[in-house]
């Protein structure tokens, strides 16, 4: 099977806090499978790997048919950086593109 099989790459953005000066602006990607809804890969336009895979275990496999509102609040309670406030925003924006999609189809 290859990777895009059955599968939807879709991206979110968001801007970062103004104190945060490393990042114009904050991006997710999540491959979804059309047939569960599931995030099967994700990826953050993060520098720390550490971040990146503690991002990565909270996001994949979540279902995106489901309330986002427990992911977020696992992330928030998890993850305590400047920001998580805009990492879910770009992931919000993602799902959003992920279900105007879906939806066309």
């Amino acid at each position: 099977m290859k990777r895009m099989d059955g599968r939807i790459l879709v991206g979110g953005c968001a801007k970062p806090p103004k104190e945060i000066t490393v990042y114009n602006i904050m991006t997710v990607q999540l491959l979804v499978d059309v047939e569960t809804h599931c995030i099967v890969e994700s990826n953050f336009n993060l520098i720390s790997p550490l971040t990146q895979a503690c991002l990565e275990e909270l996001v994949n496999g979540y279902c995106i048919d489901d309330s986002l509102e427990p992911l977020f609040k696992e992330i928030k309670e998890k993850i305590c950086l400047s920001t998580t406030g805009s990492l879910i925003q770009a992931i919000k924006n993602a799902v959003e593109r992920y279900k105007e999609k879906i939806r066309k189809n």
